[in-house]
């Protein structure tokens, strides 16, 4: 503990923003990207399990959105998958909810 006492503000800053990013969690918006950046960790998801080189024949995919955001948007998907999330609600808090807690993780270590 001692070796959080210097910390304890930032830390107690990082607990309040947490507590009003759950309580606004409802209310977040939905960015304009966000159902393209789905698709991206599908279709990459689908090249890494399957090797199916074909993914830019489907159309809907434009060559340089492939590898957009994949190191990122994997992991949301596999999580979706894991907690059988296919409703759009269900999906986009979950995605919202995960990215929050990155970046507040990020903060604790910044």
């Amino acid at each position: 503990m001692k070796a959080l006492a210097p910390h304890w503000g930032a830390l107690l800053a990082l607990a309040l923003f947490l507590i009003a990013g759950l309580a606004v969690l409802d209310d977040y918006g939905g960015g304009l990207d966000e159902t393209r950046q789905i698709l991206i960790a599908e279709y990459n998801l689908d090249y890494i399990t399957r090797a199916d080189a074909g993914i830019l024949e489907r159309g809907d995919i434009s060559a340089q959105d492939v590898f957009y955001g994949a190191a990122f948007e994997l992991p949301l998907l596999l999580v979706e998958r894991a907690f059988g999330l296919q409703e759009f609600r269900g999906v986009y808090l979950t995605r919202h909810l995960l990215t929050y807690l990155f970046f507040l993780v990020g903060g604790l270590f910044a």
